[in-house]
């Protein structure tokens, strides 16, 4: 609704311009009457504004601890139908705050949270320590679902230094942690990454917060795989196991399972990795971790020549994206063509791959684009197009610079 529209015969557009800009508080006739226009029903809630934020913060706390998606849902569902009216703009940035956080939680990351991460940032000269604290840590989880490793990280490091000013809750601390311990993974900072995920599983260990203490146990191991420590990474998720049996966490045992499959992988145990692979496709509901899983049954198959299953996954998985084509799982869709095309007599091949190296460079995933550039360059070599396959195999150089952040200074 346009502001025109909204004021007309309740005030001027520019009055409206200074309440929703929190400039001036207008009376409570005039609320009413916007309110009514906008077909919001408010209600007057019995606590006050200390008691509100307190209660919506305990929710807050409560959720950082459990992650009980569906309880959250609910919750979120009856905060906001609530339409409770701050006078203190303080409260109010860090009741949308916390509403950002249970919105991500439980993966609500549509336009209406971008939107409210977008309004809040117009007033973060005014946030405190610890509403900043929020506020760039809410938007590291933003990049991070988007993909955007790089950012992801800036965004905490930036949240980490309001951290001792902010005077937070211990298990805040430790949500924190882990992650940072998380990104930092992601960004190969594995020393980094454990120090950070050995504070947050001391707390989650010590409250016996069981789905966050798997969580951590996960991370720990594939932050130990990385580390090309094996018995180290096997441990953890011996750990993880008994815990998540113990509390039927399907969810966290599919993860379990599929990077169980991982280590048997890296020990040349392909038959294994496969039933490992399996275990977890029974487990999950997640469509992106089905969906990665697929993809890592057919790289298993096309390790053992075995192309029947590779092409009857292959399409398994291109069917699956066409039914839910999330953006986390298009760089997958890519995969699953690739392989198609390669194991049925390479349809479309030229076509297929050099789309799957521009998305990947686009989205600055050097490892799959230095590898697909290598397997065309290798397929133009066979086919006698040295040119071409010279070229490619001067991008698969590059892109490996760009994956292992290599500069190279050249003398002459």
């Amino acid at each position: 609704i346009k502001q025109v529209k909204l004021a007309d015969g309740i005030c001027t557009p520019s009055y409206l311009s200074k309440i929703e800009s929190n400039s001036i508080v207008p009376s409570e006739e005039i609320l009413g009457l916007l309110f009514e226009r906008l077909s919001i029903k408010l209600s007057r809630s019995k606590k006050d504004e200390s008691e509100f934020l307190a209660y919506v913060r305990s929710i807050y706390l409560d959720a950082i601890k459990t992650k009980d998606k569906m309880l959250v849902s609910k919750q979120i569902e009856e905060i906001l139908n609530t339409h409770y009216l701050f006078k203190n703009q303080s409260f109010f940035y860090t009741y949308i705050l916390i509403v950002i956080r249970l919105k991500i939680m439980v993966q609500i990351v549509n336009s209406d949270t971008l939107s409210y991460l977008s309004s809040i940032s117009n007033f973060s000269s005014k946030f405190d320590s610890h509403q900043l604290l929020l506020f760039h840590s809410f938007n590291g989880y933003m990049h991070y679902y988007n993909n955007d490793r790089d950012n992801a990280l800036h965004s905490l490091e930036k949240a980490k230094t309001f951290q001792e000013l902010s005077n937070l809750e211990d298990c805040e601390s430790a949500d924190f942690h882990f992650l940072y311990g998380l990104l930092n993974l992601h960004n190969n900072k594995i020393i980094v990454s454990l120090d950070f995920l050995s504070r947050a599983q001391s707390y989650f260990n010590k409250e016996l917060l069981l789905l966050r203490t798997v969580e951590t146990y996960i991370t720990t191991a594939v932050a130990y795989q990385v580390a090309s420590s094996l018995d180290k990474h096997f441990e953890y998720l011996r750990l993880a196991e008994h815990l998540a049996l113990e509390g039927d966490m399907k969810e966290n045992l599919a993860l379990i399972y599929f990077n169980m499959a991982t280590y048997y992988n890296l020990n040349k145990n392909i038959i294994k990795a496969i039933d490992y692979y399996h275990k977890c496709l029974h487990l999950t509901h997640n469509s992106f971790v089905y969906m990665k899983t697929v993809y890592c049954i057919i790289l298993q198959n096309s390790m053992i020549n075995n192309i029947d299953e590779v092409l009857k996954w292959s399409k398994k998985g291109m069917e699956l994206f066409t039914l839910d084509p999330d953006e986390l799982s298009k760089g997958l869709d890519y995969h699953f063509k690739v392989h198609l095309s390669i194991h049925s007599n390479h349809n479309n091949f030229e076509d297929i791959v050099t789309e799957a190296i521009q998305y990947f460079v686009k989205t600055k995933d050097f490892r799959h684009a230095n590898k697909y550039a290598m397997l065309i360059a290798n397929y133009f070599n066979a086919a006698g197009k040295y040119k071409r396959a010279t070229n490619y195999y001067q991008l698969a150089t590059i892109y490996l610079a760009k994956k292992e952040n290599r500069i190279f200074i050249e003398e002459i």
